[in-house]
């Protein structure tokens, strides 16, 4: 079995923090790890090469000025094999859901334990999934409110979640900027939130 993983996360304590709680606590090896989105896919493409792609990625949300939802699309678009574990210190129910509708086999928040990470590389690396416990409810509220929204209302709300602001959803969902603001404000309608920054606080 191939017993690797590869750490994408950009705090350097936390970063060197995650590899030595796995190779303490499991079987596996460390492949790799990367600071930044470019830095992961130089090192992930040599390590393709070579054929030593890891089993499982652990990967931070948000790497600076590079957002990790960004990244886990990236990575399932160029290395499919490849399960992807996201461990953040946001995991409100909506960051949860998008990162999961994004590609991710697994999701844990940084204030759980550390069994939770390990369980979560464990049940990603034999082909199954795993979202911490204590997310599961939660998420699935957040999913019935998801789905009370219209297919343009779940769009524009994913991509506030991602916090995009209103330019970068109008680019990225082809549709005009006044469409944005119009279908946020139904989405605050619907939801009880003030605005955007509610929305975030709330779902995000």
């Amino acid at each position: 079995m191939n017993n690797t993983f590869f750490v994408i996360e950009d705090h350097s304590l936390t970063n060197l923090g995650i590899r030595e709680i796995l190779q303490d606590k499991t079987d596996f090896t460390c492949a790799g790890f990367a600071m930044d989105e470019s830095d992961a896919f130089e090192k992930l493409t040599e390590l393709d090469m070579k054929g030593a792609l890891p089993k499982v990625l652990v990967l931070d949300l948000f790497l600076g000025k590079d957002s990790g939802i960004d990244v886990l699309r990236e990575v399932n678009r160029h290395f499919p094999s490849i399960g992807v574990v996201v461990y953040s210190m946001y995991s409100n129910p909506g960051i949860v859901s998008v990162v999961l509708a994004s590609g991710a086999k697994g999701f844990v928040s940084k204030a759980g334990s550390d069994m939770e990470l390990v369980e979560a590389i464990k049940a990603v690396a034999s082909g199954g999934t795993y979202i911490q416990k204590s997310l599961v409810e939660p998420l699935h509220m957040f999913k019935n409110i998801f789905l009370s929204l219209t297919k343009s209302e779940q769009s524009v709300l994913a991509k506030v979640i991602e916090r995009k602001n209103i330019q970068q959803i109008s680019e990225e969902l082809s549709i005009p900027a006044h469409s944005v603001e119009s279908y946020l404000l139904r989405i605050f309608g619907k939801t009880g939130c003030k605005n955007v920054d509610a929305l975030i606080e709330r779902f995000g």
